[in-house]
């Protein structure tokens, strides 16, 4: 089952919504391995929900099993087929990754086209899904934002996190893979929600493997590499500026795709790369750009410009999860890490 990005931006922005502005940092700190007991303690206490998370190196994976379905399915408001205009472009297929030190992207993009036909049923979160990933974004904040440095604990404290969904009376699952920076962050109001979603690549997938599994064990305990995570992040910001922005792509897609690729790796320490290399499928065209030459299309968004003081406000959490929202709401269309303003 394919569910449109609309839901999952809808669920989104209702369970990090609730929780934006709310970046209680704490005075103590904690270890990794005391952070991660935490994490586990506060799930249980104010949420009873068992969850599994197992540090592999820089990545805390967490692993959240359901018995409820995670979507649901529901006629749409209305029977009468909207008029379906033109789109100045559509993404037909977008492949990406990292190969001797560059970033490749390989797209094929059609203008001028008819959208898809509207479906007459609509895909939302199920409202325990929802509740239940509130609860763990709860508990990140409260349990992994004041991690001691590593050089006062002498361990490696996790900065990637791999949060796994799943109802495991289907195998089915959402993973979503973030940044902790972009999240603290968020939660700090110093990036609004339409950049922080841009950041944190969620997918769905299936495995019936994942039936019964309540631990997580036939996941591949695997640790997130800073090349994968920006090419997901690259591919997420096409996809969003061609199918769901309210500002739509200009009269060059090669451009919008570039200045895509430019506005992920410019937020990031990861250095490693030498040149982004991108193959327009359609118009048969092949081009590269070092990094001097992707200074040039960089850009700077209002929430950028806008240089305030960032307002902390401690957050009483309490036995109940804030929201009790479904997921139905599509917010207007419209993620920045400690290392970068």
């Amino acid at each position: 089952m394919r569910i449109a990005l609309p839901v999952i931006l809808a669920a989104a922005c209702l369970y990090l919504a609730a929780l934006a502005g709310c970046g209680a940092l704490k005075e103590k700190t904690y270890t990794p391995t005391e952070a991660e007991a935490k994490f586990v303690e506060f799930c249980r206490k104010e949420g009873q929900v068992e969850v599994t998370a197992r540090q592999v190196g820089r990545t805390e994976r967490i692993f959240l099993a359901m018995d409820e379905p995670i979507f649901n399915l529901k006629a749409g408001e209305s029977s009468e087929k909207p008029t379906r205009q033109p789109m100045p472009f559509s993404l037909l297929s977008l492949d990406g990754e990292y190969f001797a030190t560059e970033f490749r992207i390989d797209y094929d993009i059609v203008p001028d086209v008819l959208p898809p036909e509207a479906v007459t049923y609509g895909s939302s979160y199920n409202e325990h899904y929802t509740k239940k990933r509130q609860l763990v974004y709860q508990a990140i904040q409260e349990a992994f934002f004041n991690l001691a440095k590593d050089e006062e604990t002498k361990a490696t404290a996790p900065v990637f996190f791999v949060v796994v969904v799943s109802d495991v009376s289907k195998g089915i699952a959402t993973k979503s893979t973030f940044y902790l920076p972009d999240l603290k962050a968020f939660m700090t109001e110093a990036i609004p929600f339409e950049e922080y979603y841009l950041r944190e690549n969620t997918e769905i997938f299936g495995d019936e493997k994942l039936i019964g599994d309540r631990t997580g064990r036939q996941l591949a305990l695997e640790e997130v590499a800073w090349p994968d995570f920006l090419t997901a992040q690259i591919k997420n910001r096409i996809r969003f500026k061609f199918s769901h922005s309210d500002f739509p792509p200009k009269a060059d897609p090669d451009r919008e795709v570039l200045e895509a690729v430019t506005n992920t790796l410019r937020f990031y320490p990861f250095t490693d790369f030498t040149a982004v290399y991108l193959h327009n499928r359609r118009e048969k065209r092949e081009m590269t750009f070092t990094k001097d030459q992707l200074k040039i299309f960089e850009e700077t968004p209002d929430w950028e410009k806008k240089k305030g003081r960032i307002t902390v406000i401690r957050f009483p959490f309490t036995n109940s999860v804030p929201g009790s929202a479904t997921g139905d709401e599509k917010p207007t269309d419209t993620n920045q890490p400690e290392t970068a303003q």
